[in-house]
């Protein structure tokens, strides 16, 4: 959440919302938040968890395959974007977030050699998609920290 740095009123898209932890922080810090998870067991988890939260829309659905509108940020915990084959992830990203908007990818890595492929390979579709990257490596995650350029 310190990477996200939700505001309140901010529109907010979490992908692979899974059980609606991280959504409720985000809740908790005042933004209207759009879950999205292939699984819809998990959207329906998210929803139960954050019942009470508000601002809360939630489904499944694959987030490539979405017209979403704009957001401020977005969040996604423990999805591996780089990792599969490529359905346009970042380019999705540069057309659902605004200008000067963030995204925030957060993947929980039990190797170095896990999170350096991530990282790397985040950072250069986001910087290929138009936004300026920053990268962290914590012990067992790495963070890859993306803004929109205006």
């Amino acid at each position: 959440m310190e990477l996200l740095a939700p505001k309140a009123g901010e529109a907010v898209l979490e992908i692979g919302c899974g059980h609606g932890i991280a959504t409720g922080l985000v809740l908790a810090a005042g933004a209207n938040v759009v879950a999205v998870d292939r699984s819809a067991k998990m959207v329906t988890a998210c929803i139960k968890r954050n019942e009470r939260g508000g601002r809360l829309t939630a489904f499944e659905s694959d987030f490539e395959t979405l017209d979403l509108g704009a957001f401020d940020a977005a969040l996604a915990v423990n999805v591996d974007f780089p990792r599969h084959a490529d359905r346009g992830w970042a380019k999705k990203f540069s057309d659902v977030i605004k200008p000067g908007g963030r995204v925030v990818l957060v993947l929980e890595a039990p190797t170095i050699r896990t999170a350096d492929r991530f990282a790397m390979a985040a950072a250069a579709a986001l910087a290929g998609a138009g936004f300026r990257v920053d990268t962290e490596l914590g012990q067992a995650m790495v963070a890859v920290r993306a803004e929109r350029v205006p």
